[in-house]
């Protein structure tokens, strides 16, 4: 019982280390937005109503996601408020759900425990997680499309062990429920496809099978195109048809999901030049992260070469393809938005990236074990060491400058400030928050302290879900004059203080 468990134990401890301060994280920004648009009267209907299609212009809300986007936030908001801790609690725990069923998974394709639990570990620990956990608007989201995805592939692969319709019938429902959750799920059809084609199935039953799937992922897509449309004012949801575009793509999402801290792109030039700046924004953390990325990337290419030289067969191997395949095709969606890179939307990619890179790794092992033991015991506990290294240095680190970490902690600090300056206001009023003459200046694109109050509290929306009243207008120093049409009385002033 122990030998069974005890590698899940360890995995769930070395996450709780590396991202207990998300449990602590309170909103911010989209959170806030969210909760907002996700507000009905409280009546049967207009929840029901939240699983509808709506155009853009509509209610400003891009793509079809209810089940991980309005039905969340508006259940939680009615039970919990603005109580973080629950919220957290729950995204932590669909990780730690997601993590078992990509070890079931890899399981399942390879029948090899090392390299289930070498997978498994490395998703769930994966610096490329800080977005996706810190994040809650975004996060969320991706999270639950993860599992629909993993849970749709696992009883497909029940169905085809077993001829059983009921598992088939399960596969779609979840992945119904997961094109219901994010348009990343959309790859389900094809990774199904592949399954059939892994475990040499007739191609026609294969298609037969599927086909229902690829019928609704279909109806999706002509929903979200003719039905809903897409913002023409925001320029990072505008696709770019360009190889050179999705390939520089891939390379960030290849190193982010490897472990390298997503803020590194800030301070990346054409031409990877990088700003020096980083050095002091990074703190000492660089002085781990470089150097075990180094390490990993080169013990991975002298693995990689050998194979490619001496077993160039493991490359062609089905599951290996089938794999390779997955990569890239999951960020499909977001590969073609180069302005709009973000970590949070690895997490259905990541199963796939860690299984090539455990494959190599124990392939190149399991080769050089056979002629120096030695030096092949050195070459593993190298790369496990530095690959750790990498993503727990960057985890812990992301912990004190990844955006949606700061911002939520300035968000609880800014409504503590004002809930405690006025416990209760009158219907109707306007919350005037001023620049506070402590705060430092740094750019005139950043703005002052009201500036940024207005990014974290997304607007009116924080204060309006803290009093619950929709009818609270608020203003911002840095963003304009009070409307001179206001009654002085119905204005409440307060000094933004974020600055320490």
């Amino acid at each position: 019982m122990w030998k069974k468990i005890s590698p899940f134990l360890i995995i769930l401890i070395t996450v709780l280390f590396l991202y207990h301060p998300v449990l602590f994280t309170y909103f911010s920004q989209d959170d806030f937005f969210h909760f907002k648009v996700s507000q009905t009267d409280g009546s049967l209907t207009e929840f029901i109503k939240l699983f509808g299609f709506y155009p853009f212009e509509k209610r400003g809300i891009a793509f079809y996601r209810p089940l991980s986007r309005e039905i969340p936030f508006n259940l939680y908001y009615s039970i919990f408020g603005l109580n973080h801790f629950p919220f957290r609690i729950f995204t932590m725990i669909i990780h730690f759900v997601n993590i078992y069923l990509v070890f079931l998974l890899v399981q399942k394709l390879f029948k090899n425990k090392f390299l289930s639990f070498f997978t498994s570990f490395f998703f769930g620990i994966t610096a490329a997680n800080v977005a996706t956990l810190y994040y809650l608007a975004g996060g969320i989201q991706t999270l639950l499309a993860t599992a629909f995805v993993l849970l749709s592939l696992l009883f497909f692969y029940h169905y085809i062990e077993t001829s059983s319709v009921k598992f088939k019938i399960i596969s779609l429902l979840f992945f119904l429920l997961g094109i219901s959750s994010h348009e990343q799920t959309l790859i389900t059809p094809f990774l199904i496809f592949g399954l059939g084609i892994i475990l040499k199935l007739n191609k026609r039953k294969v298609a037969v099978d599927t086909l229902p799937f690829f019928c609704f992922a279909g109806l999706l897509v002509l929903i979200e195109v003719f039905k809903m449309g897409f913002s023409s004012q925001e320029k990072q949801y505008q696709a770019i048809f360009s190889i050179k575009t999705a390939i520089n793509s891939l390379f960030w999402y290849s190193n982010w999901a490897l472990g390298i801290p997503e803020t590194l792109i800030d301070f990346v030039s054409p031409g990877l030049r990088l700003n020096p700046t980083l050095l002091r924004y990074w703190s000492n953390y660089y002085i781990l992260i470089f150097p075990a990325f180094f390490i990993s990337t080169v013990l991975l290419f002298i693995a990689t070469s050998y194979l490619f030289i001496k077993m160039r067969g493991v490359f062609i191997e089905r599951r290996f393809l089938f794999n390779l395949i997955w990569f890239p095709l999951g960020l499909l969606p977001v590969i073609l938005l180069p302005l709009h890179k973000s970590t949070h939307y690895l997490p259905i990619s990541l199963p796939a990236f860690w299984v090539l890179i455990g494959y190599i790794i124990f392939s190149f092992y399991k080769e050089l074990r056979k002629k120096r033991i030695i030096l092949a015991k050195i070459f593993m506990s190298l790369v496990i060491i530095s690959l750790t290294v990498l993503s727990s240095t960057s985890a812990i680190l992301g912990s004190t400058n990844y955006w949606a970490a700061n911002r939520g902690k300035l968000a609880e600090k800014l409504l503590n400030q004002v809930k405690k300056t006025y416990p209760n206001l009158p219907k109707g009023t306007a919350l005037y928050l001023k620049n506070d003459p402590n705060y430092p200046y740094l750019t005139k694109e950043w703005g002052k302290a009201s500036k940024q109050a207005a990014y974290i509290l997304n607007g009116s929306d924080a204060l309006q879900l803290l009093y619950n009243d929709p009818t609270i207008k608020v203003f911002y120093e840095d963003l304009g004059e009070l409307p001179k049409d206001l009654s002085e009385k119905k204005v409440y002033s307060i000094i933004v203080k974020i600055y320490d």
